[in-house]
């Protein structure tokens, strides 16, 4: 059973959704993170919490973790249609959650499904605050993302 899904259809060009997602620079801007270099399969990038720019009430709730360390263990980059990575969705934790994103083309736009997979492996102190934590997130995420897109098309 999937932990955390969230769809949403974008205005954009696979090409440019795609960029967005697997370009470590776009991914940290609407994402609200940093990173010290790509992302590649197989590869973990290391960065920290930076406010998005993209939406201010999303930055303000950022702020208060803004150098916050973040790990992306890229799993798979399958162009144009899936990037998964594995990170620590509780700080200080040993656990990695899977984070995929998928796209397909939709209309005139691209449907990205989010999904995260794996909390239950996390300490049961934890667990439900962290899924529900990250399920939060991700709803801004999407959000994010839309406007990224429709700002920079």
């Amino acid at each position: 059973m999937t932990d955390i899904r969230r769809s949403i259809v974008v205005s954009s060009s696979l090409e440019r959704v795609w960029r967005a997602i697997v370009d470590s620079t776009e991914f940290g801007t609407w994402f609200g993170a940093e990173f010290d270099g790509p992302f590649d399969a197989g590869v973990t990038t290391t960065g920290r919490i930076v406010p998005t720019t993209i939406d201010a009430a999303v930055a303000a709730a950022q702020e208060p973790h803004r150098g916050t360390p973040l790990t992306a263990e890229v799993v798979a980059i399958e162009p144009m249609r899936r990037f998964a990575f594995r990170w620590h969705p509780v700080p200080d934790s040993d656990v990695l959650t899977l984070v995929e994103f998928s796209l397909a083309e939709e209309g005139d736009g691209v449907r990205v499904t989010i999904t995260e997979d794996g909390f239950d492996a996390l300490p049961a102190e934890q667990r439900d605050a962290a899924r529900e934590g990250n399920d939060g997130g991700w709803d801004a995420q999407t959000r994010l993302l839309a406007g990224y897109l429709a700002s920079r098309p």
